[in-house]
């Protein structure tokens, strides 16, 4: 699964390596940076694993949503979305 979001660490003086090249990916504009918190207390519940097997199983099965759908869908929301 691809992931759009990039995280760097930062000892909050030298510029991590790659953030050259992480900006270079990206197209002009702005851009806010966020500090990502530190959750190593995740952990995964059982209604959630029932969640994610479920959805594994509908994938598997066929019952998706058609790219061109959702596509479609998220054109006439951002389309509508105030300027």
């Amino acid at each position: 699964m691809g992931d759009a979001a990039r995280v760097i660490d930062w000892n909050g003086t030298d510029v991590p390596a790659g953030v050259g090249e992480l900006l270079a990916e990206l197209p002009p504009g702005r851009y806010r940076l966020a500090a990502v918190p530190e959750d190593d207390d995740f952990t995964l519940t059982p209604e959630g694993e029932a969640q994610l097997e479920a959805a594994a199983a509908d994938a598997k099965a066929g019952r998706t949503v058609p790219w061109e759908t959702v596509n479609a869908e998220l054109r006439t929301i951002t389309g509508a979305a105030p300027r």
